[in-house]
């Protein structure tokens, strides 16, 4: 009986001993984690482009610190590493991109660019150049003349038909009707290639009048009852048209014009002069689609532009007018109980 009894006692210390070591391995294990922890410090990660297109580089940029790696995801299946603080990328389609930055492997910032599809550069120097006179006459011969080098393929378009008239390099036509005429030419079967001109065509003039036989009668003169040139307007070059341009604003002025409308000083007809007055442009808010209007509702309800802890645009603007035709926003309000970020 008392064997018994020593035996259960010494398995007793033998838990006691294996519990204790876990213990000190436990413990041993938080000192390394707590000696080894680094907490997220807030870093922000920033773009800059010549143009967010589609084949354009993109320079994604961070203000982090103390860090060892920097693992960047540009949201199109495609990532990369660095020991530096910047990357660069080119997305080839269009469309709305989350980039993430992750430093340290813990620490995660976000960030939404919106890409759009490259415009199609047309070559000033493979425009096609032809050469035909200012003006013609109904039932006579009009030469035409191209002088585009590296051309092979002509497709010439006379003004009177609605398909193709000629396909040689150095075609002849002889117009049936009277009136200003355009003449267009697309060569090697590109319709980017296409050069127009115009040429005002005069009617046939009238059949010359036989004299009364005989003699000695009054002189007979022919008055012409349609000129046989060009109208003055049809003679004076096309004015070029005029694009209307949008005034230049920075993104920072930008920003700072949305924290006005959340003080109540700005409002969306505010930006009319930099929208081309369209304020139902398209916006990228936070990854929700919303129009400008909706986007200035929401700065309006906040009435403190306090209010907001971090707020960060990129504008789409169009070459030609200069306007703002879409907005990437990120936005984060300051969060307390009764708000939250949207």
């Amino acid at each position: 009986m008392q064997k018994k009894q020593a035996m259960a006692i010494r398995l007793d210390e033998n838990v006691i001993l294996v519990m204790l070591g876990a213990a000190v391995l436990a413990v041993i294990i938080m000192l390394i984690r707590y000696k080894n922890y680094q907490p997220c410090v807030p870093f922000h990660l920033t773009t800059r482009a010549g143009s967010y297109y589609t084949g354009e580089v993109v320079r994604f940029e961070t203000d982090a610190r103390k860090f060892t790696q920097l693992h960047w995801d540009f949201g199109d299946n495609q990532s990369n590493e660095t020991a530096v603080t910047s990357a660069v990328h080119a997305y080839d389609q269009p469309g709305e991109y989350t980039v993430a930055l992750t430093v340290n492997g813990t620490c995660t910032e976000y960030k939404t660019i919106y890409i759009s599809r490259a415009p199609v550069v047309v070559d000033s120097l493979l425009l096609p150049k032809f050469i035909f006179p200012q003006s013609a006459e109904v039932g006579k011969s009009v030469q035409f003349e191209d002088t585009t080098h590296g051309a092979e393929h002509w497709e010439w378009r006379f003004g009177e038909t609605a398909g193709v008239d000629a396909t040689a390099r150095n075609p002849s036509y002889v117009y049936r009707t009277p009136g200003l005429k355009t003449i267009s030419l697309v060569i090697n079967n590109n319709p980017l290639q296409l050069a127009i001109g115009k040429v005002y065509v005069n009617p046939a003039p009238p059949p010359p009048v036989k004299k009364p036989s005989g003699g000695g009668g009054a002189p007979v003169i022919v008055i012409q009852d349609k000129p046989t040139s060009a109208p003055l307007e049809d003679q004076m070059p096309e004015a070029p048209v005029e694009v209307k341009r949008a005034p230049e604003i920075s993104r920072q002025d930008f920003e700072n014009m949305l924290k006005g409308v959340a003080s109540g000083f700005k409002n969306a007809q505010s930006f009319g002069p930099y929208l081309c007055d369209n304020l139902n442009i398209q916006v990228s808010l936070n990854g929700n689609e919303i129009t400008f209007t909706e986007l200035c509702n929401k700065l309006s309800s906040l009435k403190n532009e306090k209010k907001i802890r971090r707020l960060n645009v990129q504008m789409v603007k169009n070459e030609k007018t200069n306007c703002v035709v879409a907005l990437v926003v990120n936005m984060k309000l300051k969060e307390s109980l009764f708000e939250k970020i949207f």
